[in-house]
């Protein structure tokens, strides 16, 4: 290399150090946080506590402070009562979380609820604080438990989610009818199709059979001793003669014509959120 370039490229050292050092500052401060995280502490009873964070939908802050956290305060407890088993106790922390973009409407995981923030957007005067409480009933089940049993059988996933239903639809909004079947759904209705559908029929089979039912189905399935054949020690009837008498119920009370008996077996329905 002759003495010009040398020259040259000893004065283009500090703008090459220059350039690296601006590269580093960019790569650094683009890790730090944009966001101060939003995150609402309850207290329940000074017994349990959850968070509520709105970090990413800050639009719902005022809603989660104002509407949501009263729900959750008040409900925790109450669906904790109505869930017990033998040596259980519910967990005393968990969190909700609003997200952006993320699919379905919501989910729990352990007990953490995670919330589709664009979808609650959208339904704060609507089903937004009954969704949470249906979650909340996730939080409560914690039917991960019966691993600890050797011999636990799979938990039927209509029933997974047919329970949060039915806490949900007849006790925390009984008003709102929301697990109403009509003339139009009636004919596709089955006991285990999960959801609304299957909390139609929980509430329908403790009215007319057995009180305690939704206890001696949570204790079960956390306990990972659930069958079918429960069914007709609890209520004298196996679960598939339920599930038609209660269908025409269903359609005697439409006053449209009944159903003939099952002939096809029980499906195991969802087990999502």
């Amino acid at each position: 290399m002759n003495r010009f370039a040398i020259n040259c490229f000893a004065a283009l050292l500090p703008l090459f150090a220059g350039i690296a050092a601006g590269a580093e500052r960019t790569t650094v401060s683009s890790t730090q946080p944009t966001t101060k995280p939003i995150v609402l502490e309850l207290n329940i009873d000074g017994k349990y506590h959850a968070t509520i964070e709105t970090t990413e939908m800050p639009e719902l802050t005022q809603w989660a402070e104002r509407e949501l956290a009263p729900v959750v305060r008040e409900w925790y407890p109450k669906l904790v009562k109505a869930l017990p088993s033998d040596g259980f106790e519910a967990p005393r922390q968990f969190s909700i979380t609003f997200k952006k973009g993320i699919q379905g409407v919501a989910y729990t995981a352990g007990t953490r609820i995670i919330c589709t923030g664009e979808w609650f957007a959208k339904q704060l005067k609507g089903e937004a604080r009954g969704a949470i409480v249906h979650e909340m009933v996730h939080v409560v089940q914690q039917y991960g438990l019966a691993r600890r049993n050797p011999k636990a059988t799979r938990n039927p996933g209509w029933l997974v989610e047919g329970i949060p239903d039915y806490l949900r639809w007849y006790h925390y909004e009984p008003q709102s009818k929301g697990a109403e079947i009509s003339k139009r759904s009636v004919a596709k209705a089955r006991y285990d199709g999960s959801y609304r559908v299957s909390a139609n029929f929980l509430n329908w089979a403790i009215a007319k059979y057995d009180k305690d039912l939704i206890a001696n189905l949570n204790a079960a399935m956390r306990q990972g001793n659930y069958k079918d054949e429960l069914w007709a020690t609890w209520t004298g009837k196996p679960l598939i003669k339920l599930g038609d008498e209660w269908k025409n119920s269903v359609e005697a009370a439409l006053g449209v014509p009944l159903s003939p008996p099952s002939t096809r077996p029980a499906a195991q329905g969802a087990t999502g959120g």
